[in-house]
């Protein structure tokens, strides 16, 4: 919970989603070039917990010339 007070009897508060206990974050990644200038990239990101796993996945495509 986060507050900010800026003015007397002014307040604002934040309340966001509390964070679950015994969870793993795990990451990982990989890059390979090419000799003609492209480069591909693959990542991906994954949370397990007792209650549900959520997953993200990105890749990329560089050209560089």
């Amino acid at each position: 919970m986060a507050a900010l007070q800026t003015l007397p009897g002014a307040s604002l508060m934040v309340n966001g989603a509390t964070p679950v206990r015994d969870s793993a974050l795990t990451s990982a990644g990989a890059e390979l070039r090419f000799a003609n200038g492209v480069t591909l990239l693959a990542k991906s990101n994954a949370e397990f917990d007792a209650h549900s796993q959520t997953y993200a996945d990105t890749g990329v495509v560089r050209v560089n010339w």
